[in-house]
């Protein structure tokens, strides 16, 4: 069992790694000049009272990171399994 746990563990840790650097790369392009630049001028840039600032772009490295706490805890309840 504690040889599973420390594979799952190096895994969670790898997506983890990944996570963050994916946050901060997705970070870098959301609040760099290069993303979107005229958007603050079109007509349908806000509907229903939602504001389409394209904050979605954060989804993939929020998912990563919540595998990555999955696979940590996954781990962690293996390594105390007796």
């Amino acid at each position: 069992m504690r040889m599973m746990a420390l594979v799952i563990g190096a895994i969670a840790l790898a997506c983890l790694g990944a996570a963050l650097w994916l946050l901060a790369a997705a970070a870098g392009l959301y609040w760099g000049p290069e993303y979107a630049p005229g958007s603050a001028g079109m007509p349908g840039y806000k509907a229903a009272g939602v504001e389409a600032d394209g904050g979605g772009i954060f989804f993939p490295g929020f998912l990563v990171l919540a595998v990555g706490v999955f696979l940590g805890k996954f781990a962690l309840n293996l390594w105390r399994k007796p």
